[in-house]
């Protein structure tokens, strides 16, 4: 079994929330079902900090404990990802939507990841990633338990076997770090950019651009 992690594809397209106080609602979804949910306004950055376009993606990069799927992305996965969490909408300039991974498993093997942990015995971060093969059968997509206090944010999960499916339906843009595996590792990331990669950009640089340019709109 080999588990990945979401990972940013260097020089892809982002999608940002455009108010900041909306990056909460994307970090407390805390694997659960979600009612009365707002859809925010979503913000594209499609430019490098030179200006040339970044890569298109089917898969807008917000962080590794979310999915942000574009229309086509939306419609060859869905019967993949629905019995794992559900769609919600988002407002942006093309439709794009969230899936919010409800599938939450109790699966990391405490006493062999190395864990930095708080005060209380909380985990704080997970440095070394062990997981428990039998907690995860046949599970494709799942989030670990996260403390009651929402101070940690679970990334999203993967097995191997949706992470390929991925790359068969010709869906670009998204890429995956191995966080683990109990058999033999020849590939540990895995990426599909479909298309010629732009300059590096650092995510902090992605930030300030991003934020630049939403103050000059409203003639800050």
């Amino acid at each position: 079994m080999k588990i990945y992690v979401l990972s940013v594809v260097e020089g892809q397209e982002w999608v940002l929330p455009r108010q900041a106080d909306d990056y909460e609602l994307f970090a407390a979804l805390g694997g659960r079902r979600q009612t009365g949910w707002h859809a925010p306004r979503m913000e594209f950055l499609r430019e490098q900090e030179d200006g040339s376009p970044r890569q298109h993606s089917d898969f807008p990069w917000l962080g590794e404990h979310v999915v942000i799927l574009r229309a086509r992305a939306l419609e060859l996965l869905r019967p993949t990802l629905e019995p794992y969490g559900e769609f919600l909408p988002l407002r942006s300039d093309e439709a794009i939507s969230l899936f919010n991974v409800t599938t939450v498993l109790d699966v990391l093997d405490e006493e062999r990841s190395k864990l930095v942990r708080f005060d209380d015995g909380g985990i704080m971060m997970i440095e070394s990633t062990v997981l428990r093969p039998d907690a995860i059968g046949d599970a494709e997509i799942f989030k670990l338990p996260e403390r009651a206090d929402g101070v940690r944010v679970s990334s999203i999960y993967l097995q191997e076997t949706i992470v390929r499916r991925i790359g068969e339906l010709g869906l670009k843009g998204i890429a995956f770090a191995m966080v683990w595996s109990d058999e033999p590792v020849a590939q540990d990331r895995i990426e599909y950019s479909g298309v010629e990669k732009g300059p590096p950009i650092s995510t902090a640089s992605a930030f300030k651009r991003f934020w630049a340019g939403l103050r000059r709109k409203a003639g800050l």
